[in-house]
């Protein structure tokens, strides 16, 4: 089991109505031991939310916590929930643990979260995604350099967490894997085309720094083009690899405080700037 999979089975159950982003870090905060639990602060909850979609693997992260992982933490965790939320959790996680019962569930599932931690520390770097793409491959995101300072003035900043909140979904799922099955049904070009009809075909006009101005107009001028080859079905020819690559590069621009803008992607991502603006 991965963490994507630990994610998608436990979130119903003990997730509450949080987003995912917070039940992550929570996921996290509740294996660390007190001297680890401010390694979280150096990430951001748009990180939080792709290490849930597989969009960005925790390796990273994994590494930085396995000196502090404590599995009894996470069991009282676990064992301080509903009687109920146990009872399901059991049953969620019979055919991976195959002794686990309501005496012992905490102790089972925290050994085998801290596993996933532990072989997540041990990973290397992927390669990068084939040339060709084939539907079913994620485009890799470097790893995060957080910046202590960001580039833009406070009205961009409040306008700029505005804006990813409204495409942060958007932008992972087009860069995560067997993205082609979002846009099957439709509803992810439909919401493309609603967020910049209603919204920001005017608003994107409003940021103040031309080179942040720029990634918006890029993003946006991609993701249009995307649903109206989909909804529209234009003549024009549209290369998915290519805007996928450029979605990425996108979404890394946009991410100031996740990303070190003087940070060099190229020397880990060999298609780095393939499609660059």
């Amino acid at each position: 089991m991965d963490f994507v999979e630990f994610v998608s089975i436990t979130r119903p159950i003990i997730g509450g109505k949080s987003g995912v982003h917070t039940y992550v870090k929570t996921l996290f905060d509740a294996m660390l031991t007190e001297n680890g639990k401010d390694i979280l602060d150096d990430y951001g909850d748009s990180t939080f939310k792709a290490y849930a979609n597989g969009s960005t693997s925790i390796s990273k992260i994994s590494k930085a916590m396995v000196p502090y992982i404590d599995p009894v933490e996470f069991s009282s965790f676990v064992f301080d929930t509903e009687e109920s939320v146990q009872i399901a959790l059991c049953q969620r996680f019979t055919e991976y643990i195959t002794n686990i019962t309501i005496n012992n569930v905490g102790d089972e599932i925290a050994e085998l979260f801290a596993n996933i931690i532990r072989t997540a520390a041990q990973t290397k770097r992927k390669r990068p995604a084939s040339k060709t793409d084939t539907g079913t491959q994620a485009i890799e995101i470097p790893d995060e350099q957080p910046s202590v300072e960001s580039p833009y003035s406070s009205e961009d900043k409040m306008l700029l967490q505005e804006f990813t909140s409204d495409y942060d979904e958007i932008m992972v799922t087009m860069i995560g894997e067997n993205y082609g099955a979002s846009l099957i049904d439709m509803s992810l070009p439909c919401k493309i085309q609603g967020l910049y009809k209603t919204k920001w075909n005017a608003k994107a006009d409003a940021f103040l720094a031309p080179n942040l101005k720029s990634y918006v107009f890029g993003l946006l001028g991609e993701l249009n083009q995307l649903s109206n080859s989909l909804l529209l079905g234009g003549s024009e020819p549209f290369f998915i690899k290519q805007a996928r690559t450029k979605i990425r590069n996108l979404y890394v621009k946009l991410h100031p405080d996740s990303f070190a803008g003087a940070f060099p992607y190229d020397a880990f991502i060999d298609d780095w700037d393939d499609g660059e603006y």
